[in-house]
């Protein structure tokens, strides 16, 4: 029999499990854009009965979008600038690890291994190769390959072929259990083979994607329902949660209810299936909560830094993950969770979050996004009579401390789908 003390410390060691395996989900749907969220939601609610979804009516986001179809406005040219610019899909890979705790041998082995993927997102090099080029032993870089094919976004990258790819998508979005993989290894080689299978497989089936890199260009369109709106009334600004964007996850408590009534009369087996549906529905709707809090809380911080822009026209000031994470008293691995794939509507258009960190923390092609948002006012403001020419355009922007030449404006302005001087004169 266990003392006191023993069942005490059995408890507590209980407990701080129970604490960090939440922890540890709560870091993973944090850092899913709002498009997998949804998709996850619905999964979930399809295997938990005690999960109910409000507006299960939403529309699924198209496919694919032709920017050409955009209508011209504040967000549609140089929004698209930057997702050609800014989101190439190794780059993506790469700014995720600043999550992994990895030391300098492991990071080089994780680069070296992202930027050894294929259009696919594949890995197109064996182990023998690897450990060849880096000269580090192969149980090292299998660690780090099998940290990062368990942790990295989209689910599937850096597997060696589509079957594993496949394999690990279903094990990430919990589709399927470890003891299964002999069994889904056939009927995926037949699904690959384009050979009947079962429909019960072909449901799970068709939550995932033969390609990893098809998760990365379907996130790629999210900017169009943004997860966040920024509210502009009387000079002060408001971040808003768009509601209509993530299903309302209830707990179905008259289910509950109704199991609770009856527990004597369930199984061994029915309880234990009534107790862990019922903790698992509790945790999910805890942690969509939390997600949404902590959401909120950097947004909120980043538009209050950043009310010059929204409210003088003013330029970005410069913000680090850091600062961040020590103002709001979080990690800076919860603060680039949080910015991953996260947009906002704004009166100036709809950007990602990231873009709030100002240029220094951002690459080229965002820099060049805020330039062609000065190019585009100041087009919008000249005398229609008078037009201002590129050469002019340089020259205030020089003024302004934007040291850039004539033939950058003219493409910026040409990317803008703005006319030359001459066609936008009026009599």
């Amino acid at each position: 029999m266990k003392s006191k003390g023993e069942l005490r410390n059995l408890i507590k060691l209980s407990q701080n499990l129970y604490l960090k395996q939440n922890l540890i989900q709560l870091m993973n749907i944090l850092y899913y854009p709002a498009i997998e969220l949804r998709e996850i939601l619905v999964n979930k609610y399809e295997e938990n009965p005690f999960l109910e979804i409000e507006n299960m009516d939403f529309d699924e986001l198209p496919e694919d979008i032709d920017f050409e179809d955009i209508e011209d406005g504040n967000s549609g040219g140089f929004l698209e600038s930057f997702i050609k610019e800014e989101k190439k899909f190794k780059d993506y890979l790469e700014e995720q690890l600043i999550l992994f705790d990895f030391d300098e041998v492991e990071n080089k082995i994780a680069k070296y291994l992202i930027w050894n993927i294929d259009e696919r997102g594949l890995l197109k090099i064996n182990l023998n190769e690897i450990e060849k080029d880096l000269n580090i032993k192969k149980e090292k870089i299998l660690k780090v390959l099998n940290i990062l094919k368990n942790e990295l976004h989209p689910p599937g990258v850096l597997a060696f072929n589509e079957k594993e790819s496949i394999l690990i998508q279903l094990l990430r979005n919990k589709l399927i259990k470890k003891n299964e993989i002999d069994e889904w290894e056939k009927v995926i080689d037949k699904y690959l083979k384009n050979e009947e299978i079962e429909e019960k497989y072909f449901k799970k089936l068709s939550k995932v994607y033969i390609y990893p890199t098809k998760i990365f260009e379907k996130s790629l369109i999210m900017y169009i329902s943004p997860e966040l709106y920024l509210e502009k009334e009387d000079g002060s600004l408001k971040v808003v949660y768009n509601n209509s964007i993530i299903p309302k996850v209830k707990f179905n408590i008259n289910l509950y209810n109704n199991m609770k009534s009856r527990i004597f009369e369930l199984t061994k087996e029915e309880r234990e299936f009534f107790k862990n549906k019922v903790k698992d529905a509790k945790d999910l709707i805890y942690l969509i909560s939390e997600r949404e809090e902590k959401i909120l809380k950097v947004a909120n911080f980043l538009i209050e830094r950043q009310k010059d822009f929204f409210l003088n026209n003013g330029y970005l000031e410069s913000i680090t993950l850091k600062e961040i994470a020590r103002e709001l008293k979080i990690s800076i691995s919860t603060v680039s969770r949080i910015l991953n794939e996260k947009y906002i509507e704004t009166p100036k258009g709809v950007f990602p979050l990231k873009f709030f960190l100002g240029k220094e923390k951002l690459k080229k092609g965002v820099f060049g996004t805020k330039i062609k948002m000065i190019i585009k006012e100041l087009i919008d403001k000249e005398n229609k009579e008078k037009p201002l020419s590129d050469s002019e355009i340089a020259k205030i922007l020089n003024e302004k401390g934007i040291f850039i030449k004539r033939r950058t404006v003219a493409k910026y302005r040409e990317e803008l789908k703005i006319p030359p001087k001459n066609k936008r004169k009026t009599k």
